[in-house]
This record gives structure tokens, sequence and C-alpha cells, in this order.
């Protein structure tokens, strides 16, 4: 979809992503998202109600369209392997079909606090970890895996999707392929079978 056949508010989306990631939060103004996007401010503020309120659409957004996605995946009726390899490749569907987004968002968490309105990542982060151990505990329950230390699973497997994501992210590799999130969602369960 061509720039001019956004919305009003998904124009002002776009280029306040534009314009956060390139120059930061707190570097960007009212006045230059509203020119980028071609609206006027009281458009903005009709919208958002300040430029807290499109950051706000922008990362709180983001966040629960990755929550939902991660509860969605994880309750597909199958066995712990078929729905880890779905968070996989959901985990990467996100990072390939959002990769500014996605990028901002690794800027907010690696940056100062103070260069941005406060964002609950740890939070976000813990919830999406806490539900990823239990399908996994359910794994165990059901004899398709041998109990182990969960926190130290979730380090492992949280950590190989995050470093695949990152790479993607900052230098384009490796590719996140569906053949990518099977094969490490493989090789991390290797370890922890019944």
């Amino acid at each position: 979809m061509a720039v001019g056949e956004l919305s009003s508010q998904d124009r002002i989306l776009k280029f306040s992503l534009d314009l956060f990631s390139s120059k930061g939060y707190d570097a960007a103004s009212v006045r230059e998202i509203c020119e980028a996007a071609e609206i006027t401010k009281p458009t903005l503020y009709h919208f958002f109600g300040s430029k807290e309120g499109v950051y706000r659409a922008l990362v709180d957004g983001a966040l629960e369209d990755f929550r939902r996605s991660m509860i969605e995946r994880l309750a597909v009726p199958g066995n712990i392997e078929q729905r880890l390899k779905l968070v996989a490749w959901g985990y990467f569907e996100k990072a390939i079909s959002q990769r500014q987004l996605a990028r901002f968002m690794y800027s907010l968490i690696y940056n100062p606090p103070s260069s941005a309105p406060k964002t609950d990542f740890l939070r976000f982060y813990e919830e999406i970890v806490g539900l990823i151990n239990r399908a996994v505990e359910e794994g165990v329950m059901r004899g398709e895996l041998a109990p182990g230390p969960g926190a130290v699973r979730m380090l492992v497997l949280m950590g190989a999707l995050g470093e695949a994501a990152r790479g993607y992210l900052l230098y384009g590799h490796p590719d996140l392929t569906p053949a990518l999130a099977e094969l490490l969602v493989e090789t991390v369960l290797r370890g922890w079978r019944a």
C-alpha cells in the first residue's frame, strides 16, 4: 500500500516510527511527525493525544500483538515440539515482517531508560517466558520431555531465538526461515527428551 493510501492514523504511526528510529524519541518533534505524515497537529492530538500517545500506540501495540501471537501459538493442539516450532516461527515472522519496529524495540531495551517513556519490558519478557515455560512443563507432565530446570531451559531457548533474531535485525543473517525455526527447536529439545 502506498503511503498516500494509508489512513492519517497509520501515516502518523509509520512516520513516527521512522523518526523515532532515526533520531530517537526525545529528538523527534511533533512538528516533524506532522510534516512527514502530512497531517496537522490537531489530527495527531485527535488520534493519539500527544507524542507519548503515539509512542504508546507503537510500543504497547507491538508488545500486545506479540503476546497475543505467542498465546495463540501455544494454544494450538499438538505436542510440545510442534507448539514450540510455531512459537519460534512466530518470533521470526515478527522480526521479518516488522523489521524496523523490532529494531526500534531492541534499541529501547538497550538504551538508557530516560531516552523514551517508561515501558515495563521486564514484565512483558517474564510473561512471555512464563507462558513458554508452562507449555514446556506441560510437555514434561505428558512424558514428552524429561524434567529439568525451567529457568535454564528458558535461557537456552529464548537465547537461541533472540540471538537468531538479533543477527537478522543487525546483519541480515541468519535467514529467518521456518526450517531454521524447526531446526533450532529440534536441536534444543534433543537435550530435553524423556
